[in-house]
């Protein structure tokens, strides 16, 4: 599945495992800044836009 079949708002598990890496990995991203992300209740969302952002850093 290429990027460009993402739904334009990922969970971090969507986005673990899209990439293959853990959750946890995601999680620091987004604490570290590196990754914008946005919480919904007690869960982060991110932004498909901001995925694109963070892979081609």
């Amino acid at each position: 599945m290429g990027i460009d079949k993402l739904p334009e708002i990922l969970t971090t598990k969507q986005l673990a495992e899209f990439l293959q890496i853990s959750d946890q990995t995601v999680k620091r991203a987004i604490k570290s800044g590196k990754l914008k992300a946005f919480k919904v209740g007690k869960d982060w969302r991110i932004e498909k836009e901001a995925v694109i952002e963070w892979i081609d850093k």
